[in-house]
């Protein structure tokens, strides 16, 4: 009787083994695959960290119980290298210094989420307004990159945010508005620099997209040019209601198979979407002559297949000098980094760091680029 059970116990744990197997396998193959057709292939990358650390567990479960299953495990997580090496930063957690070594560019990334209540026109509610400017005085970063950036289209007006961030100390800026309308605000993307810029551009991903502009600017430091991009790719645009349903499927009450049917139809089109930014995004930065620089929130995790075409063979800042995954976003699940500073071959990553304050749905991200 006892090795009956201990027979079925063992089947069970194969089956789950099997699973978490599988699913890991889909994740590898996401860099090779059309994630905007096949779609599903993708959906497992949003758990690799869970999936990471289950497979962990069956190789130490298998090796106390002196299994092959242990070995089979451990090659497969071996098969999956590449995503291990995209998803988790294996340096110590260090403090992020004021003082900057000589030729080093600082940039600043953010998804501000329209300030969290920006001041109007007759000056309303500030929200974190106030608390995010001085934070932004304080980083003294050379770029600030900013997606959905919101303002008064009046940038004369006292309660501009763009006239405010030109006297902190950017006088030089790029802005992309999303959506022009008829109304008295303006939301896009943004760079501010420090320095004058020599050239830019934009470039629209076209009509009934909820993704922002890709843009440029280049900036001259001594005899060196350099290339600024910031984007905001297709979000899956979750609604209260989604985050609502999310944390039912979360916590197993009442999941319901709209809720999970809406949540799945939103992703497939999210990720249909961002295949061929991200392809775009690809192209614009082969073309440029200059060493460049991109940020954004690709609203997609390191084991996509966007985050792999837009990286190729830049340098991810956070891998280079963060710690363990560098979660960015504040929100659903605690893994989840989906903004990026990806710099060129040329520069070195002196410093990086992922700033924690409760003022958007996003975390600030800042590093040092030394060339």
């Amino acid at each position: 009787m006892l090795d009956k059970t201990r027979s079925f116990f063992r089947a069970i744990f194969i089956v789950i083994n099997l699973c978490v197997i599988l699913l890991y396998l889909f994740v590898c193959l996401v860099p090779f695959i059309n994630t905007g057709k096949y779609w599903f292939f993708a959906l497992p990358g949003l758990a690799f960290p869970l999936l990471f650390f289950v497979l962990c567990g069956f190789i130490i479960f298998w090796i106390i119980f002196k299994s092959k299953w242990s070995w089979i495990s451990l090659v497969v997580m071996l098969i999956g290298f590449q995503q291990i090496q995209a998803v988790f930063a294996f340096h110590l957690p260090g403090k992020f210094s004021s003082e900057r070594s000589a030729n080093t560019l600082r940039i600043l990334h953010w998804n501000v989420r329209s300030w969290d209540n920006f001041p109007d026109s007759k000056g309303s509610e500030k929200g974190y307004l106030p608390d995010m400017m001085h934070l932004l005085k304080q980083r003294n970063a050379d770029v600030l990159c900013f997606e959905e950036y919101a303002d008064i289209k009046n940038v004369r007006d006292s309660n501009s945010v763009t006239s405010t961030i030109m006297k902190i100390g950017y006088p030089h800026y790029l802005f992309a508005e999303t959506k022009p309308d008829e109304d008295k605000f303006a939301r896009g993307v943004v760079i501010f620099s420090k320095y004058p810029i020599v050239q830019s551009d934009t470039f629209n991903y076209g009509e009934n997209t909820q993704a922002e502009h890709l843009i440029y600017i280049d900036i001259k430091r001594g005899e060196k040019t350099f290339r600024i991009f910031t984007t905001h790719l297709q979000s899956v645009r979750f609604g209260y209601s989604d985050y609502e349903s999310l944390q039912r499927l979360k916590h197993a009450r009442d999941p319901g198979y709209h809720d999970s049917r809406t949540i799945v139809s939103k992703l497939k089109t999210a990720y249909d979407y961002r295949y061929r930014q991200a392809q775009l995004v690809k192209e614009k930065m082969a073309e440029s002559p200059y060493p460049a620089v991109i940020t954004g929130d690709f609203n997609d995790v390191p084991n996509s297949n966007t985050y792999f075409v837009i990286k190729g063979n830049l340098q991810d800042a956070f891998l280079k000098k963060g710690f363990f995954i560098g979660r960015t976003f504040r929100f659903i699940s605690p893994t989840l980094r989906i903004d990026y500073i990806l710099a060129d071959k040329s520069f070195k990553i002196n410093q990086f760091e992922v700033i924690h304050v409760p003022y958007s749905d996003h975390y600030p991200i800042e590093a040092d680029l030394q060339w």
